[in-house]
């Protein structure tokens, strides 16, 4: 009797991804299946404001493509969840309706700490052990908010965030094509201050030394691949890959140089993304700085890999 499938569906901010796996043992399971496609669902975007029907659209056409891939793979369970844009869109029931009527997907709205707690659990299941000394901060750079997990040892894991992405930021801060320098600079300026209130608020009353950093999602897998240089992305090659502070202010610096169709040249840059990735660059690089490391470390697993572990475990 072949193992049995399951799969996870991301709703993401900028990007819609799916993952499907085979069960191998009790919260444990084999990938055998990635897909993504960027649909922007967050664009134009603003609180308190409405998905557009653009954006709804482009991610529906995805995921009923998601869909048949998954009924043709004779999936058993499936988990599908969103995650900033729908938590803020107001018209967010009429677009998870119709994704229930259309496609009969249902979509789980992750809470932020949610959110945080399954990327969480998806990070550990590809972070090799020796990254695991002594206290840990966790963040995932998404299209629309910014989460992280405090690990600290004999502790439960602390989780905070904040609604700052590369999709959201690249739409309220507009740097022009190319990037105004003046204003790179002064969005550069605006990052380091955010991340370092949030860096004293909610992390440094726990902690005795600078956390060792590892990063997750799409702006830090995709400095990874940059650097890389990787003309096909290999997940293998980018989890556990330290990446320097210093390469990335070089590769945040070359981003902000170029126009966008020459990022979108880059090897290693997803075409797609090849919008987003100066503001990208620019919040790692002030992640980095806020928390005083000079590296961190990648993981290409996240909120994927934790839902399956979620799924995996489920009789």
């Amino acid at each position: 009797m072949p193992p049995e499938r399951v799969a996870a569906v991301d709703l993401g901010s900028l990007t819609v991804r799916l993952a499907v796996a085979e069960r191998v043992g009790p919260g444990r399971f084999r990938v055998v299946r990635h897909r993504r496609e960027v649909t922007a669902l967050a664009e134009g975007l603003a609180p308190g404001g409405v998905l557009s029907p653009a954006a709804m659209d482009r991610t529906y056409q995805a995921l009923a493509g998601f869909v048949r891939e998954l009924e043709a793979l004779r999936v058993a369970a499936v988990q599908a969840v969103g995650t900033q844009a729908l938590r803020q869109a107001a018209n967010r029931q009429e677009f998870l309706r119709h994704l229930q009527e259309g496609l009969a997907l249902a979509v789980r709205v992750l809470s932020p700490e949610e959110e945080a707690r399954l990327t969480l659990a998806g990070v550990l299941s590809g972070l090799e052990p020796k990254y695991l000394q002594g206290a840990v901060a966790v963040f995932d750079v998404g299209g629309g908010s910014t989460e992280f997990a405090l690990l600290l040892p004999d502790q439960q894991p602390r989780f905070a965030g904040l609604p700052l992405g590369v999709l959201t930021l690249s739409q309220a801060r507009p740097l022009g094509d190319p990037p105004a320098p003046a204003r790179v600079a002064a969005l550069q300026a605006e990052l380091v201050g955010e991340f370092t209130k949030f860096y004293r608020q909610h992390l440094e009353p726990f902690l005795t030394a600078p956390p060792r950093l590892v990063g997750t999602a799409g702006a830090v897998t995709t400095l990874a691949a940059l650097a890389l240089e990787m003309a096909v992305y290999d997940p293998r090659q980018v989890n556990n890959l330290v990446l320097r502070r210093e390469q990335v202010a070089a590769l945040a610096q070359r981003l902000s140089r170029l126009p966008e169709a020459a990022r979108a040249q880059l090897p290693g840059m997803e075409v797609a993304k090849a919008g987003v990735m100066v503001a990208g660059a620019l919040m790692v690089q002030a992640i980095l700085e806020a928390c005083r490391q000079d590296s961190l470390v990648v993981i290409d697993a996240g909120l994927l890999e934790g839902v399956l572990g979620e799924l995996s475990s489920n009789p």
